[in-house]
């Protein structure tokens, strides 16, 4: 268990010390409330991490594909399976159609 240090402005202390039944219900909800809060920080710094790890090897295949005639053949691999019921050739209609 880490022991730190934390300042508090007196005049919000001296507001919310008699909601409590005393210093060490005070300091045990201070407790419990920063440790959920530093849980939910690094679980978003965490996220976010994979999310950028994935972003940089998703890039890093797609440039490795640069100049490579079969590119669009091996992106199947790079961009995952595709969803049920999906068609090579109603996305190509669908390309015709748009232009």
């Amino acid at each position: 268990m880490c022991t730190l240090s934390v300042r508090m402005d007196d005049k919000v202390i001296d507001r919310v010390k008699p909601l409590f039944g005393g210093d060490k219900a005070m300091n045990k909800w201070i407790e419990t409330v920063l440790h959920k809060a530093m849980e939910e920080y690094a679980e978003q710094y965490e996220q976010m991490a994979g999310k950028n790890a994935l972003a940089k090897a998703l890039t890093k295949r797609l440039k490795e594909l640069e100049g490579d005639p079969e590119a669009l053949f091996k992106m199947s691999g790079i961009l995952g399976k595709p969803q049920a019921g999906f068609s090579w050739e109603e996305l190509r209609e669908e390309a015709i159609y748009d232009k």
